[in-house]
């Protein structure tokens, strides 16, 4: 089965692996999905979506960092930012919980990637639905969406 994120990145020729894992919607978490993918925790990512008054902003930072909301907002040129609530992340940026991928999203006013996946050739991505991961370059799917990339994520000794 081929999601949007898919159908995007084949139009747009970037090449991926589908990397597909079983985890019911209750039990959903990162470093659980890494663990099913057989992938280091700092390979893997997850997109975050931030709001700023109407503006929607993604944030992509491996499962095993926390967004620092400062951070993001500095990049993203605002005052601040708010996490999007789970009930809202369908109707704002069009994926549910356990499946936001920066592919495809519904809105955004930008997208930023933390500096870390500057570190690895090749990292694990959303691919739209539960279930279903993409592996895809680093700098393709950065240079594909026109993402910026930054230090977003809080240090890992203010955790």
């Amino acid at each position: 089965m081929k999601t949007n994120a898919m159908r995007l990145l084949d139009k747009a020729k970037i090449k991926y692996e589908t990397m597909e894992y079983q985890i019911a919607k209750e039990d959903f978490d990162g470093k659980r999905v890494s663990d099913l993918l057989g992938m280091d925790y700092r390979s893997c990512y997850k997109t975050l979506g931030v709001k700023s008054g109407h503006d929607i902003y993604l944030a992509v930072v491996s499962i095993d960092d926390e967004l620092d909301l400062k951070k993001i907002a500095k990049a993203a040129g605002v005052k601040n930012v708010e996490m999007i609530h789970v009930k809202d992340l369908l109707k704002l940026v069009g994926y549910e919980r356990g499946s936001v991928s920066p592919v495809g999203a519904k809105k955004n006013s930008g997208i930023f990637f933390d500096d870390e996946a500057d570190n690895h050739e090749e990292i694990e991505i959303s691919g739209g639905m539960m279930g279903i991961g993409l592996k895809v370059r680093t700098t393709d799917i950065i240079s594909f969406l026109n993402a910026k990339v930054a230090n977003i994520r809080k240090d890992r000794n203010e955790e």
